[in-house]
């Protein structure tokens, strides 16, 4: 028996293994490495096999009676340890999970500080590049609950280069852990991570003060602060393409019906692609859709001063140099000339269908679908989306009008709301060069998006995810420029839906599932992890998992995270705050972590009730 040694193995089964700790053995022992806990619950210990070291952590301690059978003997006790076996150590490495049991009567050992600095793998955090210099290889989260002295460190290849998750209730430190990771990561100023992109979705406008100082700190770092403003001279306001937005961009910002509206927003994109391409000559697919409109506006039951109005505006905004209002379209009269009202009635309406019945042809309907990205500006789109509607009630119903007089007037308020200054024709002609104004030189870019509502930072957020896979997808070399995108409030956005709308297919679990192989890699915060989707959580390789209470995402964390076990979810419920579950493939073990205070802090403290309340 050793300095270390404090119990044997008494029972042993697939549920877990029993130590009876010696009677000799007190609350703390001295060793070399220092003074020792005994028997702390969540604490390691270790039994030496053959070739290995198996490690268990200590998860329960119990009291077992012991009857001496003996005339005026005295009852006496001993202390059980519960372990629960996570790893072994073999040739100087730690393995997550056992290969074999240890045999009964081993002997149960205060883990060594060599055998530690393995299992937390805090040792060579840097490796030198040259001259002297060195780059982060393991980046530190925080400290050890259990062991004060060691820091918790991730594998950055292994964290950063994964999705990773970060749950926890409202108040229990989540802003305070992402801003506590991105203030350590861009700290170091030799081989400094210039080379990192965070976008930061940031729900309720909580990172611009913690990220205020980093340049300050690091001269080598920039980051970039962008706010949703109603002032579209402000400087740093946010502004989306609206020309980069897909049909179910549209569908969720105007809650359009799927059979009758949705419809007529994907006919409007492919309209506006094809009226506002400078670069398009052909003039037969746009003189096909004038056409047939406008046969379809003189055939309605309109009267004949809305039939001339309908008419006049569409051609104000679309034509083509075959069909416009100054056309003469039987050598004597102009098409203006022919919808003039005459005692209200239009009397040479039959001259101008015929002149454009022969625009009218039915090999072109598939060529109106258009996959090319084209500019436009809001005005623009609202334009589209009223001659889409007269276009598809030429060809289809004439009551096409009446489903979708709802969706042009929640179009009309969009505009003329907060939405419309950020959904801008700009001043780039592609994806890419949106982007690259966008990120620039800048470290770090955080999107504040406090002040919309929950469909509009929906769709803000989607259509970034959108454009920097796209972006990302195009580059020649994969992964060669990794952009770690961060979700505040992910429940918003990434939720458990079945309905993935008309393109079929959800961006955020798209990106899931094949963002990593290209460099975009998501980060998950949320309090209620039980609304986000399966698939986006499923796919996330590490997790950060503060206090959580609810029954329902406990339940949840059990099924979906792996490494998890009912005593870590156990755990979960009566964390402090700023105290985590760190784990995953970036650590080796699951570890109790306790996160430093962000300098800045994240601006997410609670209201000073007592202050507010009690004033002279």
């Amino acid at each position: 028996m050793n300095s270390r040694s404090i119990g044997k193995l008494v029972s042993i089964n697939h549920k877990g293994i029993i130590a009876e700790m010696y009677s000799s053995s007190g609350n703390y022992v001295n060793t070399t490495d220092g003074v020792r806990f005994v028997g702390e619950v969540g604490s390691y210990v270790s039994i030496y096999d053959i070739g290995r070291t198996i490690i268990g952590e200590i998860v329960g301690v119990d009291e077992k009676s012991l009857i001496i059978n003996q005339p005026y003997g005295k009852p006496n006790s001993s202390r059980q340890l519960l372990i629960n076996l996570i790893g072994e150590i073999e040739n100087g490495k730690f393995n997550f999970g056992v290969s074999k049991m240890p045999l009964i009567f081993s002997e149960v050992n205060l883990i060594s500080e060599s055998d530690l600095k393995t299992m937390l793998e805090v040792a060579d955090d840097e490796e030198t590049v040259d001259a002297g210099l060195t780059r982060a290889k393991l980046l530190p989260l925080g400290k050890s609950v259990i062991f004060s002295d060691y820091a918790v460190k991730v594998n950055i290849d292994r964290f950063f280069g994964f999705h990773f998750s970060i749950f926890g209730n409202t108040g229990a430190g989540k802003s305070n852990t992402v801003a506590t990771i991105i203030q350590t990561i861009f700290q170091k100023e030799n081989y400094a991570a210039k080379g990192a992109k965070f976008v930061i979705i940031d729900s309720n406008g909580e990172y611009s003060q913690a990220l205020s100082k980093l340049h300050t700190i690091n001269p080598n770092i920039a980051s970039k602060n962008l706010v949703v403003a109603e002032d579209e001279s402000i400087e740093n306001s946010l502004t989306l393409p609206v020309w980069a937005l897909s049909t179910d961009d549209w569908a969720i910002l105007l809650h359009a019906s799927e059979k009758t509206q949705v419809p007529i927003l994907k006919r409007a994109i492919d309209i506006a692609r094809n009226f506002f391409d400078p670069n398009s000559s052909d003039n037969d697919i746009k003189n096909h859709i004038l056409a047939s409109a406008l046969i379809g506006i003189f055939n309605s039951s309109d009267s004949s001063p809305s039939k001339r109005d309908k008419i006049v505006s569409v051609l104000s905004t679309f034509s083509t140099s075959e069909i416009n209002l100054n056309i003469a379209v039987n050598g004597v009269i102009t098409l203006r000339e022919t919808v003039k009202l005459d005692f209200g009635h239009m009397p040479n309406h039959e001259a101008a269908m015929s002149f454009l019945q022969p625009f009218i042809r039915t090999d072109v309907a598939d060529s109106i679908l258009s996959s090319k990205l084209v500019t436009y500006s809001m005005q623009e789109f609202y334009e589209a989306v009223k001659f889409a509607t007269l276009y598809e009630g030429s060809v289809s119903s004439q009551r096409v009008q009446e489903y979708t007089s709802t969706l042009i007037t929640r179009l009309q308020s969009l505009q003329d709301g907060i939405q419309g200054q950020i959904l801008a024709k700009t001043n780039f002609s592609t994806v890419d060069d949106y982007i690259h104004s966008l990120l620039g030189e800048n470290q770090i870019v955080n999107v504040d998006i406090s002040s919309l509502d929950d469909s509009s930072a929906e769709v803000v957020s989607k259509v970034l995810a959108k454009l920097l896979l796209d972006h990302l997808k195009r580059k020649d070399i994969k992964a060669d420029m990794p952009i770690n995108f961060i979700i505040e409030e992910a429940h918003r956005f990434v939720r458990n839906e079945s309905n993935y709308g008309v393109l079929g297919y959800n961006i955020f679990e798209r990106i899931a599932k094949e963002g990593r192989k290209f460099g975009l890699l998501l980060g998950i915060c949320s309090q209620r992890p039980s609304e986000l989707s399966k698939t986006v959580v499923s796919q996330c390789s590490n997790f950060i998992i503060h206090r959580v209470q609810n029954p329902d995402d406990l339940h949840y964390t059990s099924k979906m995270v792996p490494y998890v076990n009912q005593g870590i979810i156990e755990r979960l419920t009566y964390l402090q705050t700023g105290h985590a579950l760190v784990f995953g493939s970036a650590i080796n073990l699951p570890t109790l972590t306790k996160f430093a205070q962000a300098n800045p802090t994240p601006d997410s403290d609670n209201a000073k009730i007592s202050e507010k309340w009690y004033i002279e």
